[in-house]
């Protein structure tokens, strides 16, 4: 059995220099114990933290002056205090998919895991909302230290965690923090949505992933009436859609709802919170290829900043810097190709907010290309559709002009872009 301490500052007693300690993510972060690592900082020379997102920005305060002279940070998601020069030097990105965290955090081997876990229920806690690596860093772990948050809700699928797996508890009582995106109407993302909703089967599973495209095929589909399984992650656009009826099970009494994370609001933690419609597994099952392409016409959509015309997509850099991490869609790509029936689908718009071409010649010297031109089934933009498999290098260039912006097709022709 854990044992149960009164404050965040005891519950980390256990970390010592130079320890390697992997913090749960996305709305599960264990904001207590973040904050307890930052003021006990001094005595903590060495220590480097692990991370993927980290939702709410209070609880990226240890990238800062003058905890970033204390601790190290090394991350698989760029947080947006780095790229607006909030942060220190000791920021370090990680060049992996969500499908590989798992494998990295086994040969990492770390000396601590920080979780944050829902009130014990008949003898076990829950992941609740955010299931992502933590299941992983409580196995590879010496030491597991936990938040018990009753705000957290339990969840249902693959997210139960044993008192015996946990080292050390803190009892906690706080909100969750959101991933709270603007929703503004943009008729160009509404285009897209309707032209990608429509490329969906009807009872599909269904990845999708976060921002303003996918939620506006949520919303298309939800127009559209069409049922889906969804896989992936649970955002407010998604509840909406269950709600209107618009979830479905692949088999008799299963759950409508697959999830790693929620990145959403309140709506979607109120939403999970004890129904067995949804599900929440770990990374080991929602980003392994092999366990999608199990599933049956299995769709993944997912969009980028810019692509060239050989297919390249470029979806994590910018001007040469990294502004986003890989996530997951290298692995639900390779899913879908698995999948008996499945495709994919890279939707963006045509243009910049400046008016720029997303479709390039070629991808910018020094951009890395985050999907290869052999995985991408269907490229949408407003413009259209283009179907690049089984297009030769010349066709499938001509088939990404056909969807450009009408302003740069011809200097797409010459290249001159």
């Amino acid at each position: 059995m854990p044992t149960q301490v009164q404050t965040a500052r005891e519950a980390i007693a256990a970390i010592k220099p130079g320890d390697k300690v992997v913090v749960a993510g996305c709305s599960g972060v264990p904001a207590e114990l973040l904050r307890a690592i930052m003021e006990k900082s001094e005595e903590l020379p060495g220590v480097t933290l692990y991370s993927g997102m980290l939702c709410g920005p209070g609880n990226y305060g240890f990238i800062a002056p003058p905890y970033d002279e204390r601790l190290r940070y090394v991350t698989w998601h760029m947080p947006t205090a780095f790229m607006k020069g909030v942060a220190g030097a000791r920021v370090e990105f990680l060049p992996i998919s969500w499908g590989r965290i798992h494998r990295f955090v086994q040969d990492l081997q770390p000396d601590v895991a920080l979780v944050s876990l829902s009130p014990e229920e008949a003898g076990e806690y829950s992941l609740g909302v955010s299931v992502g690596y933590h299941r992983s860093a409580i196995r590879f772990a010496k030491t597991v230290i936990a938040e018990v948050n009753d705000r957290m809700p339990l969840s249902f699928g693959d997210s139960r965690v044993a008192p015996s797996d946990v080292d050390t508890i803190v009892k906690t009582s706080r909100t969750l923090d959101p991933f709270d995106q603007p929703t503004t109407h943009d008729p160009v993302l509404a285009t897209i949505g309707d032209i990608v909703a429509e490329l969906i089967p009807d009872g599909s599973p269904l990845q999708i992933g976060v921002g303003g495209i996918p939620s506006a095929v949520l919303t298309g589909l939800k127009r559209l009436g069409r049922q889906v399984t969804l896989h992936s992650i649970i955002t407010d656009e998604g509840v909406d859609l269950a709600l209107a009826g618009g979830t479905c099970p692949l088999v008799p009494g299963g759950p409508t709802i697959v999830a790693v994370e929620t990145l959403g609001t309140q709506k979607c933690f109120d939403y999970i919170a004890r129904n067995e419609r949804v599900h929440m597994v770990p990374s080991t099952r929602m980003q392994n290829p092999m366990e999608l392409g199990k599933l049956r016409g299995f769709c993944s959509i997912n969009s980028c900043l810019e692509i060239d015309l050989l297919g390249q997509c470029g979806s994590e850099m910018l001007g040469g810097k990294q502004i986003s991490g890989i996530g997951g869609s290298t692995d639900f790509m390779e899913g879908s190709w698995l999948s008996e029936g499945g495709f994919n689908v890279v939707a963006l718009p045509s243009t910049t907010n400046k008016g720029h071409s997303r479709i390039v010649p070629m991808l910018a010297g020094g951009t890395a290309v985050t999907l290869p031109r052999h995985a991408v089934h269907t490229v949408v933009t407003e413009y259209g559709i283009a179907r690049l498999f089984n297009l030769s290098d010349r066709d499938r260039r001509d088939a990404l002009i056909s969807i450009a912006h009408p302003d740069h097709r011809a200097a797409l022709r010459r290249g001159q872009l």
